[in-house]
């Protein structure tokens, strides 16, 4: 794994890309990996300092996660110093790089970098078994990213 900064990204930075920091956080860990990539979340249109959605925590707690000391933060310029940039959906790729264009060429959708080019649909407003589902989805594309960057 060559990579040194992961960055995913979401709308808020309360749900989806929080999780996705989360367990790859912890995926990364369990390989024994964790010290060589620094894991970052922000949303395209977060409010700063907002916690993690009750959802979002039940759920990661159920992975062995404490979501509780997460703050969402927004995107900023300074995301491009990451080596690669995880989206959940299109939109919030097209919208990294309508707003800063040198960013292509290292923002993905997860789907994409995880060779399925499926969304991550937003689970906000929903119940705990929505948020279960992204969840799981989330972690079968982390896998395959970590699969791939291993064999690079």
């Amino acid at each position: 794994m060559t990579l040194k900064k992961v960055v995913f990204v979401c709308t808020g930075n309360t749900c989806r890309s929080s999780m996705a920091e989360a367990l790859f956080k912890k995926m990364l860990g369990d390989l024994g990996k964790h010290k060589e990539i620094e894991v970052f979340s922000c949303g395209i249109g977060a409010i700063e300092g907002q916690p993690a959605s009750e959802n979002a925590k039940k759920v990661m707690e159920m992975e062995g996660i404490d979501l509780e000391a997460h703050r969402a933060k927004p995107f900023t310029k300074d995301m491009l110093g990451a080596d690669l940039i995880l989206t959940m959906t299109q939109s919030h790729k097209d919208y990294i790089i309508n707003q800063f264009p040198e960013a292509k060429g290292k923002v993905f959708t997860l789907g994409e970098f995880a060779g399925d080019n499926m969304e991550i649909s937003d689970p906000f407003g929903h119940g705990v078994e929505v948020y279960k589902m992204v969840a799981e989805e989330i972690k079968q594309k982390l896998r395959k990213v970590i699969e791939r960057l291993e064999n690079n």
